[in-house]
């Protein structure tokens, strides 16, 4: 079987969209990592009771906002919401290969065909095939790969890709900033690119 580094990171550590601005704004401050850590818990900033769980956030916050450039991190700062939510989609993509398959191999083949509906019973599929071509998934217990297909339709519906129909999502292109799309498509990985656009770039 073919092995690749697949995460379940989202399971416990989700968008964390406000917890990342947070962070952020304090790096763009100048604040020092101790520094920034030390004053969430002094805080509670992240609104958690848990010690171990602040600093597991901190640290998965900061793998993601390694992934930006000087540009993309301003942005996420300082753009509307939605292009702000897209950045730090586009960051998680990057460090987790397995929700890049499924953004790719599902929603994005949906996007393609103007197929706008969604459903478990789709993601749970691709789950089957992953686990048949990778022993690290088909180790994973039943509810591990229950929670993270949870996770990746909860993450959708924050990113603002889907909104809530009954028991399917309704899928959506994201409303990006006309310069951040720009960029994203001059300067960024294009398999990546489309996925957030839900495109086909030429």
């Amino acid at each position: 079987m073919t092995e690749k580094n697949y995460l379940t990171t989202l399971n416990t550590r989700p968008f964390l969209y406000a917890e990342t601005k947070i962070v952020a704004t304090f790096l763009h401050q100048g604040k020092k990592h101790e520094e920034i850590l030390k004053q969430i818990m002094r805080e509670n900033l992240f609104q958690l009771n848990s010690s171990d769980r602040t600093m597991r956030f901190f640290s998965e916050i900061l793998k993601r906002l390694d992934e930006l450039d000087v540009f993309l991190f301003n942005q996420l700062l300082f753009s509307d919401e939605q292009t702000s939510k897209a950045i730090l989609f586009y960051a998680i993509l990057k460090k987790d290969q397995l929700l890049y398959e499924w953004m790719r191999e599902v929603v994005w083949e949906k996007f393609l065909v103007l197929d706008w509906y969604l459903n478990k019973e789709e993601t749970k599929a691709f789950f089957k095939r992953k686990a048949e071509d990778n022993q690290t998934i088909a180790n994973w217990t039943t509810e591990t790969k229950q929670l993270l297909m949870d996770a990746y339709h909860r993450l959708l519906e924050e990113v603002d890709m889907a909104v809530i129909d009954g028991e399917e999502l309704q899928l959506q292109r994201p409303a990006i900033d006309y310069d951040l799309r720009r960029y994203l498509i001059e300067r960024k990985e294009k398999e990546i690119v489309e996925v957030i656009l839900g495109e086909l770039m030429d």
